[in-house]
């Protein structure tokens, strides 16, 4: 099997950023990288079949860069995924978190790979059947890595790193915005 471009990328992105988290025994962000290896596994087996867009499959490999980036650079001594990047609104919730955005960002590009995939098994021509299926099967799958995230916390104690009800919360607030982004300028295109 020939990989595509972008494949190839994601998994080289993923193979730097893995020694690097061996090497500081990150276990909250190696166990991000093995699932975000079957991720890209599942990508890479149905690339063909389901013809992702290129804004999805290189708006993957910039998440997934903005994702590791998050867990491994710290800014005078802040973690990148803790840093404030535009103060909206202050404590409890802190927006707009460099987390936030990636979020929406990563919620945008899986919206993008559940449209390929909602479009090839529907028969339905409605443009709002097909967005909204798409937007909830995209938040969908972002509940489910906020199941991953806190099975991270109970195993690895790294609820200090990952956060707390806000936390999550905001997450899946950031997620939804995200996907209706993208479902909004598919309908534009």
């Amino acid at each position: 099997m020939k990989l595509e471009r972008s494949v190839i990328l994601d998994i080289s992105i993923l193979a730097v950023f893995t020694i690097y988290f061996l090497f500081r025994k990150n276990f909250e962000f190696l166990t991000y990288t093995f699932t975000i290896g079957l991720l890209i596994l599942i990508i890479a087996l149905t690339i063909k079949k389901y013809n992702y867009s290129a804004m999805a499959r290189y708006g993957f490999s910039a998440w997934l860069l903005m994702h590791l980036l998050g867990g491994a650079v710290y800014i005078r001594g802040t973690r990148l995924y803790d840093l404030l990047l535009i103060k909206l609104v202050e404590s409890p919730l802190y927006i707009l978190k460099y987390d936030q955005f990636v979020h929406a960002f990563c919620y945008f590009v899986i919206t993008l790979f559940m449209l390929g995939i909602v479009k090839y098994y529907s028969n339905n021509k409605s443009k709002f059947a097909i967005g909204l299926i798409t937007v909830l099967a995209a938040t969908g799958i972002g509940a489910i890595n906020e199941i991953i995230e806190f099975t991270t916390v109970i195993f690895f104690n790294a609820g200090a790193a990952v956060g707390d009800y806000y936390n999550n919360a905001l997450d899946l607030v950031f997620n939804i915005i995200g996907a209706i982004m993208a479902v909004l300028l598919a309908k534009k295109k």
